[in-house]
């Protein structure tokens, strides 16, 4: 006979604070920050509201730790999503594909409600700062990694957080109008073929090229 492995305490705290902020993502996707309650959160996690205030004692605690969540587990299946894509497959418009997946999930929702509720909260706003700052560094790393190429690219940083601004913003448009997300393919299609010449051409063959401004 073999022993029934039991959780250890350490395990059994990191499952309800995993539980408790996973309730609390959902609920703010769902609901929006507005609508966001500790009562809530309690309901979709089935524990009691002891169980909420021991790992959290105040709603900030919660809603700061649920932004970390949020923003780590996007930045992990990032990685995990691209590095599954067969190397030959590996191109810079399959990356923004994988990367636009994250803007169209539900869980977005609950960042930008994040980053809305943080322009004037004083305790929310550098948990959001930081979060969204350790994303933008994720992306491109994967992309450097992926693409070594793109990190001789004297713009690539630039070009690479203006991708992430414009997804940004595509998303939200679409939180208010799910018709959008067919009208924004064209700029989409934009941003892969800007990022894809950023790839094809060599640094010194940009920072060299002559503009189309006759000289005098």
């Amino acid at each position: 006979m073999t022993a029934t492995m039991r959780p250890t305490q350490a395990e059994r705290v990191i499952a309800m604070r995993g539980r408790l902020l996973d309730a609390a993502i959902d609920g703010l996707a769902e609901t929006g920050y507005s609508g966001f309650s500790t009562n809530d959160v309690v309901r979709r996690a089935g524990v009691s509201r002891g169980a909420l205030a021991h790992h959290f004692p105040t709603k900030a605690d919660l809603v700061a730790a649920a932004a970390d969540r949020l923003v780590e587990l996007r930045a992990a299946e990032f990685r995990a999503r691209f590095a599954a894509i067969a190397p030959e497959r590996r191109t810079v418009g399959k990356a923004l594909d994988v990367l636009w997946t994250f803007f169209e999930d539900p869980s977005y929702q609950a960042l930008l409600e994040l980053m809305v509720a943080a322009r004037s909260d004083d305790e929310l706003r550098p948990v959001m700062a930081a979060g969204l700052g350790h994303a933008a560094e994720v992306t491109r790393e994967v992309f450097a990694e992926a693409f070594p190429e793109l990190a001789e690219s004297p713009f690539i940083g630039a070009t690479l957080d203006a991708v992430l601004a414009v997804y940004s913003g595509l998303a939200a448009q679409v939180a208010l109008d799910s018709d959008a997300d067919g009208r924004h393919a064209a700029v989409r299609a934009l941003l892969k073929g800007a990022l894809t010449l950023a790839v094809e051409t060599r640094p010194h063959d940009f920072m060299t090229r002559p503009t189309s401004r006759s000289s005098r």
